[in-house]
This record gives C-alpha cells, sequence and structure tokens, in this order.
C-alpha cells in the first residue's frame, strides 16, 4: 500500500468532511500494515501520543499544543534507534504528515478540536485495519 497523501491543512480550519474520510481511513491502514519495505506503526506508539493529545484537550490548556511535535519526534527517535538507525519506519511517514497540522493550531481551540477529531478517526481506522 502507498503512502497517502498528507491530511491538508484546510481540515484544521473546515473540520472533517465527508470526502475527507477516504484519506483518514486511509492513513488508518497505512500504518498497520508493512508494505513498501517500510515496518508498521505500533499501536503503543499511536495510542501513547493519543493519550496526550486527549490529556490537552481535557485541561484545555493550548499553550502546550505546540509540544505535541517535538514528543512526536522524540518517539521517532527511539523508533529509528530501536531500528538499528534505519528509518523505513511508518511512525516517520506518521510525523512528517501531522507535524504541518500541529504547527498551525496555533492555540486555536476551533483548529485543536478538528485536530483531536482528525487524530481519532485515524486510530479508529487503524484498530479497524487489524491494530492491536
Amino acid at each position: 500500500m502507498p503512502k497517502p497523501n498528507n491530511v491538508p491543512l484546510k481540515l484544521l480550519f473546515d473540520g472533517i468532511g465527508s470526502t475527507d474520510i477516504q484519506l483518514l481511513k486511509d492513513w488508518g491502514e497505512y500504518l498497520v500494515i508493512e508494505s513498501e519495505g517500510k515496518k508498521k506503526m505500533a499501536t503503543t506508539q499511536l495510542r501513547k501520543f493519543f493519550g496526550e493529545v486527549k490529556r490537552l484537550q481535557a485541561t484545555g490548556v493550548l499553550r502546550d499544543v505546540i509540544l505535541l511535535e517535538p514528543k512526536m519526534a522524540y518517539a521517532v527517535g527511539r523508533a529509528i534507534k530501536e531500528n538499528k538507525g534505519n528509518d523505513n519506519l511508518k511512525i516517520s511517514d506518521f510525523y512528517k504528515c501531522l507535524s504541518p497540522l500541529i504547527r498551525a493550531i496555533d492555540q486555536d481551540k476551533a483548529k485543536f478540536k478538528n485536530f483531536v477529531n482528525i487524530y481519532e478517526a485515524i486510530v479508529a481506522y487503524h484498530k479497524a485495519a487489524g491494530g492491536e
């Protein structure tokens, strides 16, 4: 399965529309299977970051949203190290997809809510595709 297109920034502004669901489903499915010589993204990696997103949602402290990007970069670095320096990991692709979205939130509650919805949809499709 080829890597899906990146999630467009317009979803942060407009929310998820019916035409966007397929892209989010493609990301969930892409992350759960090994393809193109890339190792799948472990559910624990996906859920750990999701837990941080939900914590921010619960506290409402949006000034910390920008810290999601370095936390995810750290997870990517750890995964690469565990993979003996090889960056053939889908977590890297996922990081590259989400980073622009995280930067664009800029403490805006509506954008953050849309980001949470995007992330929840990807997690749901990851699980539906066999993520453990």
